[in-house]
Order: C-alpha cells, then structure tokens, then sequence
C-alpha cells in the first residue's frame, strides 16, 4: 500500500476550484508528495520528504534557466504554468528554452549549452528528450551550479537532483487497470497501443510498465504505433490503426492520441465500442473524462512538478538539502474519481499561453 505525504493545511474550498488560486492559497493546500526510487516509491516512502516543499526564504534575486522538449501540447504548457507561478510568487527569475520536440537531440543540447553559456544563471531545470544524451554537457556543470531534471528522467550520475515521477508507474496503472478487467481466462481484449515517440526516453519506462501490468492477462496488443506528440501524427496514427484493426476494443496511449480518438471514432460512429485509456490527463483528457468518452487516465499534476521543480532549485541555491528523486503522487482517474483533486493541479487555466521570461523581483 502507498503512503502518500500530503504537505501543509487544507485548502479552501474556493483555492481548490481556481486555477488562478493566490499564492497564500498554495501554501495552503496539501500536496500528494511521494519519494521515488527507480521505477517504484522509496522504501522509507514520503515520510522521509517532511518538509522539503515549505516556503524557503530567498537571499538574493536568482535566476533558472528551463529547458523543455517542446511546448507543443498541454502537458508542458501546465509545467510551464506551474514554474512560471511559483518563480513569480518567489520572486525568482525564469528563463524558458524549448526544443522543438523529442525527435530534436541537437537542438536541445543547443538549447543546454545557451543555458550553461549564461552567467546570469543561477540554476538548469532540463525536460530532456534523451535520457543519456545531455550526459556530456551536464557532467562538468556539477559542481558550478545546481542541475537537475525537470518531469522527464535522466542519467542521475550528471544532476543534482529530480523532480518528477516514474513514468514506468504512469504505463504500470493503466495496464493494470485493463488486466483486471480482462484477466487470464476471459475474453479477450485487443487493444492499439501508441505511447508516444519511439525515441523519448520516457516512452521507454511508460511501455515497460503497461506490458508489465498486462503480462499474463487477456490483454492482446495486436498493434504498437510510435510518434511525436502533436495533435496531427497522433490523428494519422488512429486512423492507420483503425483502418487496419476495425474489432479494436480499445486504443490506449499518450493524451494527444486520446483527444484525436475522441473525434475520429465519433467520426466513425465507432464511439461506443472502442474504448479510450490516456496514460496522462490533458484538457482534453479532462474533458473527455468528465463526458465519459475516455475511460480512465492517470494524472501525475504536472502543475505540480512544475512548482515543485522551481522549490528544489530554490533549496538548492540556498545551501539546502534536496531530496534525490521526490515529485507528486501518481493516482488512476476516471469520471467518478476525477474531482477529488483539484484542476489546478492538473491543468493551466483557460487561455494561458506559454510564457518564455519572468523577470525577478527580490532584491
């Protein structure tokens, strides 16, 4: 069983329906807080993260440098809004770079080494596309600055720290969710399985756990289609997948996938017989929960790593101690269990855009 800390008092009511809650209502809230080793939660579990999220006093006006994979979709959008809130609320100073997707390694050491060139940098957050492939730019900076990984997982040899969760838990949920409806014995289920880019080191874990989770069931993978995250490939790939498989009982994947199934199979009149799993909730995914057009998804509050990531670099610049690998909780959702967490943790609010620059305000 899974000890989840949950950090500070309990939030108003009222904190909890906004998106845009005031700062003195994030303290407020609880954060499902966990402590990760490798692919599962640490033996000696949250209880051991006591503390590590209260608010730290800021000396001096610092400033982090944030490198994503892109910000194509809406699961970064909502990191971005996290970080950009909390450098706010801290006063600290946010610089955004992005990559251009996980299909750009190149582009993404470019954007490292512009964060490394820069002086006025206190602090590198990295959303990597590739778990090994920063190692050599990374390495050297240990002992200049503070490095660590943002949502996404990397060598832990050349950061200081990581503030995410494991994606293997993420692919592990829903694949069991589908094997215990669908156990050794029943009828079958076939299902199109499309996690993500082949390349992205986080599509790795993510498959491992769901085969994992499946093994030894009556879940039949009969077919596997791999691509980056944006809206359009992920449409070709329903498509292709339903062209070739036309008695799919369910597609199960990545969020974008899940948003474009949405309206391929009411396209196709196919709605109410082909399930829709989401390996991570979007606004899209949202929606489609509450609407029951997506069965189930597994949230691991981006919001939150985004905030959490920014208190990590804040305690490290202050001469603090910072946990190895601690990030939020990871829970399966559906329609019913849906609103037992707050939007905001999931979710930017309704017409955010991304923001590149957040200027510091401490003295």
């Amino acid at each position: 069983m899974r000890a989840t800390l949950f950090l500070a008092g309990v939030a108003s009511s009222a904190a909890l329906a906004s998106p845009a809650a005031g700062y003195a209502d994030w303290l407020a809230e609880r954060w499902p807080v966990e402590r990760w080793r490798g692919d599962q939660r640490a033996p000696d579990g949250a209880g051991s993260a006591s503390g590590m999220f209260e608010r730290v006093v800021v000396s001096r006006p610092w400033r982090l440098c944030a490198v994503y994979p892109h910000l194509k979709d809406s699961y970064w959008l909502a990191v971005n809004f996290g970080m950009v809130e909390e450098a706010r609320a801290l006063g600290l100073g946010l610089h955004v770079l992005e990559s251009a997707g996980y299909e750009h390694l190149e582009r993404q050491r470019e954007r490292v080494r512009a964060c490394l060139a820069d002086e006025g940098s206190d602090a590198l957050l990295v959303g990597t596309v590739s778990y090994a492939g920063l190692n050599d730019l990374l390495a050297p900076e240990a002992a200049r600055r503070p490095v660590l990984a943002l949502v996404n997982d990397i060598d832990a040899g050349v950061v200081r720290g990581k503030v995410g969760v494991p994606w293997y838990q993420l692919g592990w949920k829903i694949g069991r969710w589908l094997a215990e409806r669908h156990p050794a014995g029943s009828a079958g289920a076939d299902i199109a399985w499309l996690p993500g880019p082949p390349d992205a080191g986080w599509v790795d874990f993510i498959d491992r756990g769901f085969r994992d989770a499946v093994a030894g069931s009556a879940v039949r993978i009969v077919a596997v289609r791999g691509g980056d995250t944006g809206r359009s490939i992920q449409r070709q790939l329903v498509e292709e997948v339903l062209d070739a498989h036309p008695r799919l009982d369910y597609l199960v994947g990545n969020a974008p996938m899940a948003e474009a199934a949405i309206a391929e199979l009411r396209r196709r009149g196919r709605e109410d017989e082909v399930g829709i799993v989401s390996s991570y909730v979007t606004p899209g995914v949202y929606s489609g929960l509450l609407r029951g057009r997506i069965r189930v998804s597994v949230s691991d509050f981006p919001v939150l790593q985004g905030r959490m990531a920014v208190r990590q670099a804040l305690r490290a610049l202050e001469g603090m101690e910072i946990e190895p690998h601690v990030g939020p909780g990871v829970e399966l959702v559906d329609a019913a269990t849906l609103k037992r967490f707050p939007a905001h943790w999931m979710l930017p609010p309704a017409g955010f855009v991304p923001v590149y620059e957040v200027a510091p305000t401490r003295p």
